[in-house]
């Protein structure tokens, strides 16, 4: 039996714009991306929906805003010293992303789908599907890959 040790790795998170003067800053939208802690992939074990943590966001208004999602590694778990790679879907509040293997922005989910109080924010639940065959077909060892979550504001 193999074990796949994967790490979901450093997480960035941006500020939905930039801005010039200190006032405008409180204006701007947060994002906070928490990663889960190491999770193990065993062939015996079913690896649909694995934790990938949460990410909680702060839009300026509840409606006008759109989160993004990229993958530095095209959407698979890449091994630390070897070139196997592990692919995997992406799903945010149960919605799933669309393909990652771009290493673009890819729109996670909008004001208009999804209305989230701008003081109080929504905090989602971030889930990979991994399938099995796709472990089975890997070496043993450690596999990572970063998320980078952008919350743009839609009302400037």
């Amino acid at each position: 039996m193999q074990n796949h040790s994967l790490f979901n790795g450093l997480i960035s998170t941006a500020l939905g714009l930039s801005a010039l003067c200190p006032t405008a800053a409180l204006a701007l939208g947060l994002v906070d991306y928490t990663a889960s802690t190491t999770l193990t992939l065993s062939l015996s074990t079913s690896s649909v929906n694995q934790d990938f943590g949460t990410v909680h966001i702060q839009p300026v208004n509840a409606t006008g805003w759109e989160l993004r999602v990229r993958s530095t590694q095209g959407g698979a778990l890449r091994h630390s010293s070897h070139p196997s790679t592990i692919p995997y879907t992406l799903s945010v509040d149960g919605i799933q992303v669309g393909s990652l293997a771009s290493g673009n922005d890819t729109t996670v989910l909008t004001g208009s789908t999804l209305s989230c109080l701008p003081l109080i924010g929504c905090t989602l639940a971030v889930r990979a599907t991994i399938s099995t065959d796709n472990v089975a077909r890997t070496p043993a060892g450690s596999y990572s890959d970063t998320l980078v979550f952008t919350l743009v504001d839609q009302q400037l």
